[in-house]
């Protein structure tokens, strides 16, 4: 498990209100006498604000949120961050209550990760910065809007590797691609065509994964 939570205070984080971060900011060192942190949603939209991808663990748009609802946040933070996001850094902003991360994948495509109000930026740097490397490792760098379409079952499983039930899992993008395609390429074999020894492989993988 990803056992950390840095304080805001001790790795000097910088303004949520238009605040840039970069790879080399990030702390080497994290006080592991906290508990995990975690994260409430991941989505990525298209320049009009159209959900591509969308997956929320926990917070209203999980408990009370339809995807009516849930759209309707999406357009919103699209419509707060489009002129903001940039293919260079990472930003960060109080929105709506949340600490929202985002980032600019290609022409038409941002992704988004959403963390509670006191949860530490960086971490939720750190997730972003995962899942846009492992998805263009899987979508070998194509992230324009048509591409992420194409390849959402992809984008899924690296989310799938990433979080669970809202807790960070993974950081690894290689070991995320890696696993991400591995599952993908199980699920394309005929189940009738699959042997014990698959199914045995598949049962631990996911059994390390939890254990790890």
């Amino acid at each position: 498990f990803f056992f950390a939570r840095a304080k805001s205070a001790q790795v000097g984080v910088r303004s949520r209100h238009r605040a840039g971060f970069h790879a080399q900011n990030m702390p080497t060192t994290i006080d592991s006498s906290v508990m995990a942190p975690g994260i409430q949603g991941l989505f990525v939209l298209d320049e009009e604000g159209k959900r591509i991808f969308a997956q929320y663990w926990t917070g209203d748009c999980k408990i009370t949120g339809t995807v009516k609802k849930q759209k309707e946040f999406e357009k919103r933070a699209s419509k707060k961050t489009t002129s903001m996001a940039n293919m260079a850094d990472a930003d960060a902003i109080s929105f709506e209550g949340y600490v929202l991360v985002f980032k600019r994948l290609g022409d038409n495509s941002i992704l988004y990760v959403l963390g509670d109000p006191d949860e530490n930026e960086l971490m939720l740097v750190t997730v972003l910065h995962a899942m846009e490397e492992s998805m263009s490792s899987l979508l070998r760098g194509a992230m324009d809007a048509n591409s992420l379409l194409s390849g959402l079952a992809n984008i899924c499983l690296c989310a799938d590797e990433i979080v669970m039930d809202g807790l960070i899992m993974e950081t690894d993008s290689m070991l995320i691609a890696g696993r991400a395609s591995m599952a993908q390429s199980i699920k394309q074999i005929p189940i009738q065509d699959q042997t014990l020894q698959q199914f045995a492989n598949v049962a631990k993988e996911k059994l390390a994964n939890v254990f790890r």
